[in-house]
């Protein structure tokens, strides 16, 4: 679980409103795992396993979600000049978003492997450099050089 719990847990993070929730979520995708251990064939990795339960049901979640209405009285309603801000807001953080996601996909693989397993499935240095079969320090000084790269090009782009 320890080994596994950073990957499940981002994606729980980035489907739900609180913590509380995203650590829910990662603790019932364990035991959905735990008792369906006998359904892995071996096909794939676990780690691909476990993930494709995760996605799975946070896909249940939202389908779920969609379909549940609140009571009028209880839904807060934005004026026109708020929803505007709110849109204008999301738009700029979704841009952010892909242009980082952009960045990324261009670093070397040596700085790229690292900054997503550290940053994205909140895997430990210590974890990814015993996973990559690479010394602590060059993990790190690969994460460094990772972003400074991509605070040059981020600097370059905009």
């Amino acid at each position: 679980m320890k080994r596994y719990q950073g990957m499940v847990f981002s994606q729980a993070q980035k489907a739900f409103q609180t913590t509380d929730e995203a650590e829910d979520f990662t603790q019932e995708i364990f035991l959905k795992a735990y008792e369906s251990l006998s359904t892995f064939r071996g096909d794939a990795q676990f780690s691909t396993w476990i993930y494709q339960i995760a996605r799975n049901a946070i896909s249940k979640n939202a389908k779920k979600k969609k379909y549940t209405t609140e009571p009028l009285e209880e839904t807060r309603l934005q004026t026109k000049n708020e929803f505007s801000n709110h849109f204008v807001e999301q738009m700029s953080k979704e841009a952010d978003t892909n242009m980082l996601r952009s960045l990324i996909s261009r670093l070397p693989i040596a700085y790229r492997k690292p900054i997503i397993l550290h940053y994205f499935e909140n895997r430990s240095l210590r974890e990814i450099s015993s996973d990559l079969d690479i010394k602590l320090n060059t993990i790190k000084s690969h994460i460094s050089r990772g972003k400074d790269l991509i605070r040059k090009w981020w600097k370059h782009e905009n």
